[in-house]
Parts: structure tokens; sequence; C-alpha cells
């Protein structure tokens, strides 16, 4: 989980619009720590964790939660950055994240 963390430290803070909830009707791939961390996943239609229009697990989201909003690719007009990352800083931390989300699954193997 220490990688993770040093990937979410790179992600800049945003303030979403209250009960925006765009971010969270995607269906997400996630690490098995995050999996855990968050206390499950059942996609159907939206995010489990989406209560009341809010992220229940906010503290505890993915990576791709953290990134919507933040990046040129994933631009949410609910959203206000502390900056916009780039696409080649986000493909960066995306490269990364596969990376520890395969050496998760070959250690749970």
């Amino acid at each position: 989980m220490d990688k993770l963390r040093k990937l979410y430290e790179r992600i800049p803070n945003s303030v979403c619009v209250e009960g925006c909830g765009k971010c969270c009707t995607n269906m997400i791939q996630f690490t098995p720590s995050e999996k855990e961390a968050m206390g499950g996943y059942d996609y159907i239609d939206k995010c489990p964790h989406l209560i009341n229009g809010k992220c229940s697990v906010y503290d505890r989201r993915p990576l791709i939660c953290r990134l919507y909003g933040t990046s040129d690719m994933f631009v949410c007009e609910g959203c206000t950055p502390e900056k916009y990352l780039s696409e080649e800083e986000t493909a960066s931390i995306i490269h990364e994240y596969v990376k520890i989300k395969n050496e998760e699954e070959q250690n749970r193997r």
C-alpha cells in the first residue's frame, strides 16, 4: 500500500460540486488492497459506495477515483483541481499503477 500512497500523493487535490457523482457511474478497476480498503465493490449502475450523493469511502477511494477530474484525460465539469495533470503525467501514474496492481495480484495467488 506504500507504493499506492506515493502515487496518490502525485495526484492534485480537487474540490467537487456536492452531489455530482459523475465519476461514480463508471465501472472501475482497482488493486486487491484497494478493494479490501473499500470493504468490497459490487457495481450495479453506480458505485456501491455512493451514498446520498457522497462517497462513503472517500479517504480510501482507489486511484482512478482520485484521478477523475484532476487530469486532462479525465475532465469533469464539476471538479476544481489544484492543477490538471498532463496526459504524460497521467500516463506515467497509470503505468506505475498497473505494475503495482499486477504485483499485488501475483502475490495473492
